[in-house]
C-alpha cells in the first residue's frame, strides 16, 4: 500500500479572526502607533481646552465628592459618589451596582470627612442609588439643561484608586434618560457626578461601551443616567441586598468568565482551555471535553504518516469534533441564560436590576449563535492535507 507523509499544519489561517475586517488593508505597527498617537494629543487638546473654561477645580467641591470602598464575597471594591439635592433632600448618590452584592461599604467624602446615610432608596429603571443624609449636609445642585458640545467636568474614584481625580470632556449626545459624554471616565468613576460650569450635576458617570476592534479608544463610547424623572424605591438594604444584590454579583461574575472563556475558544478553537476549575460544572465538562479533543489532534499531527483513506477519516472526524464542541459551548451558554431569565422574573426585584438579569441572558444568547456560526465554519475545513510530492510504490 502506498503510504504518504502528511503536512503537519493546521489551515488555521483559514479561519476568520474574531474581529477582523478582511476586506481593510492591514496598518502597520509604526501606522497604528502614529494614529494612536494622533488621536491621545488631540485627546488631550480638548481637555485642556475644556478645563480652562471651568473656574472651579476639584479642591473646591472636595466636600461633596465621595470615595466608596466595598467588602464582599470576592474581595475589595471601589466607586464613586457624590452628596447632592433632589427633592428638597440631600443625598447621597451613586450606581446600584457598585454597593449590590456587598457585605460592607463605606462612604468618605475627598476631604476626609466620613458619610453616615440613613436611608436607601433605589431608582427603579436606571442604574442609580440614592441615600438619604442629614439635614444640613451641603451638597451639587441638580441641572437638566444641557446642551451638545457644553464642557462637563468628571470628578472620582478613577481605577478605584482611592485618589479622586479630574476627568474633562463635551456632551456629544443627549436622550431622555442618558447623556453621553466624550470625557475618559474608567472603572471606578462608576457613581462619579457629571458637572456643569456651574456646579451643578448633569447626570451619573454610569457605563461604558467598548468594540473589540477599537485599538485606539477611538469607538469607545460613554454614559451617564440623568437624575431628573426617576421613580424611587425605599427598599430594606440588608434583606434587599442579601436576597438579590449578592445573586446579582454572583451571576453577573459567572457570566463574564463563562463569555470570556468563549472568547479564548473562539480566538483559538485548537488550544487547550483551562476552564477544569471553573465554578459553572458544564463548562468545567465542556473544557475537559474539548481538551481531550485536541489532545486527539495533536496525536495525529505526531504521527505524522498515514494512507489517504486514513487522513480522510482523519479531517471528517476533526470537523465533528470541532462541531461537536462548538455545540456543547453553545449549550452551556443557553443552560445559564435561561437561568438568567428565570431570576429577572422573581418578585421584589426592581426594574433595574430585572433588565441587568435580562441583559445577562441576552449577552448569553448572543454569544452562542456566534458560538453556533462558527462552529459551522469549524466543521467545513481541511485541517491536514499532503504535501505535492512525487512518492514510490
Amino acid at each position: 500500500m502506498r503510504f504518504l507523509p502528511v503536512a503537519l499544519l493546521l489551515l488555521l489561517s483559514t479561519l476568520p479572526a474574531p474581529a477582523a475586517n478582511n476586506e481593510k488593508k492591514e496598518e502597520t505597527e509604526e501606522q497604528k502607533e502614529a494614529r494612536k498617537l494622533e488621536l491621545a494629543e488631540k485627546r488631550q487638546a480638548e481637555e485642556k481646552e475644556v478645563k480652562q473654561q471651568f473656574e472651579y477645580s476639584l479642591n473646591d467641591v472636595s466636600g461633596k465628592i465621595v470615595t466608596i470602598s466595598c467588602t464582599g464575597p470576592e474581595g475589595a471594591s471601589a466607586g464613586s459618589g457624590f452628596v447632592a439635592v433632589l427633592d428638597g433632600k440631600t443625598y447621597l448618590f451613586t450606581n446600584q451596582h457598585v454597593i449590590l452584592g456587598t457585605d460592607t461599604i463605606r462612604f468618605k467624602t475627598t476631604d476626609g470627612q466620613e458619610l453616615h446615610p440613613r436611608s436607601v432608596e433605589l431608582a427603579a429603571s436606571r442604574d442609580i442609588a440614592r441615600l438619604l443624609l442629614p439635614d444640613g449636609t451641603d451638597g451639587f445642585g441638580i441641572s437638566g439643561k444641557m446642551a451638545i458640545g457644553a464642557p462637563i467636568a468628571v470628578f472620582g474614584n478613577s481605577e478605584g484608586g482611592g485618589v479622586a481625580t479630574e476627568l474633562y470632556g463635551k456632551i456629544t449626545a443627549v436622550a431622555a434618560d442618558v447623556v453621553e459624554v466624550s470625557a475618559d471616565f474608567v472603572a471606578g468613576n462608576s457613581g462619579s457626578p457629571v458637572l456643569n460650569l456651574d456646579k451643578e450635576v448633569i447626570g451619573i458617570a454610569t457605563f461604558v461601551r467598548f468594540h473589540l476592534d477599537d485599538e485606539d479608544g477611538s469607538k469607545t463610547r460613554r454614559f451617564c443616567y440623568r437624575l431628573a424623572g426617576n421613580e424611587w424605591e425605599t427598599v430594606n438594604w440588608k434583606k434587599y441586598n442579601d436576597k438579590y444584590g449578592k445573586l446579582y454579583r454572583e451571576n453577573s461574575t459567572l457570566v463574564d468568565s463563562i463569555l470570556e472563556a468563549a472568547y479564548i475558544w473562539y480566538s483559538d478553537p485548537f488550544g487547550r482551555m483551562t476552564a477544569e476549575n471553573h465554578p459553572d460544572s458544564d463548562l468545567r465538562k465542556w473544557s475537559e471535553e474539548h481538551n481531550h479533543i485536541v489532545n486527539r489532534i495533536m496525536r495525529l499531527h505526531d504521527k505524522g504518516r498515514c494512507s489517504k483513506h486514513e487522513l480522510d477519516n482523519t479531517n471528517r472526524q476533526i470537523r465533528q469534533d470541532m462541531a461537536d464542541s462548538a455545540a456543547a459551548l453553545s449549550a452551556v451558554c443557553r443552560k445559564r441564560a435561561r437561568q438568567m431569565r428565570m431570576l429577572a422574573r422573581q418578585r421584589g426585584l426592581s426594574s433595574f436590576l430585572r433588565s441587568k438579569f435580562e441583559n445577562l441572558s441576552d449577552r448569553l444568547e448572543a454569544n452562542a449563535k456566534i458560538i453556533d456560526r462558527y462552529g459551522e465554519k469549524l466543521s467545513k475545513l481541511n485541517y491536514f492535507h499532503f504535501e505535492h510530492r512525487r512518492y514510490s510504490q
